[in-house]
């Protein structure tokens, strides 16, 4: 487990633009771990993990999309039942609150999934799922 950061963008919700900034993260090799879109109508919160933080910071800014950074826990949780509810029992436990979830498959990993948890306090949340 660990604390990673997560850049946050939000785009115009129309057809084309995830792919626009996919495409244009593409051409300088950064690597999308995981994403995150919900539904929503007029502009899209686009929240995403990549392996190149700097080339995509670089990214939005050549696009002129403001954005923002996050601290986030990244957690890799075997692929069977009951082990993402043992990581969110074990935060609530210690009293830290998770405000929103997703998930990714690992490359190479077909027992393994990657999660992203917003906490109320990624350095904490860390320290307690590595006991």
């Amino acid at each position: 487990m660990a604390v990673v950061r997560q850049l946050a963008v939000t785009l115009e919700n129309r057809r084309g633009a995830l792919a626009e900034l996919c495409s244009e993260l593409a051409k300088v090799a950064v690597n999308i771990e995981a994403l995150m879109v919900p539904e929503t109508a007029g502009r899209a919160p686009v929240r995403l993990v990549t392996h190149d933080l700097e080339a995509a910071r670089q990214v939005f800014g050549r696009l002129n999309l403001p954005y923002r950074e996050e601290e986030v826990l990244a957690a890799r949780v075997s692929h069977r039942p009951g082990a993402l509810g043992r990581l969110t029992r074990k935060l609530a436990e210690h009293g830290i609150d998770i405000q929103y979830a997703y998930g990714s498959i690992l490359k190479g990993a077909d027992s393994e999934a990657l999660i992203i948890l917003a906490v109320s306090d990624a350095a904490a949340a860390a320290r307690v799922v590595k006991r």
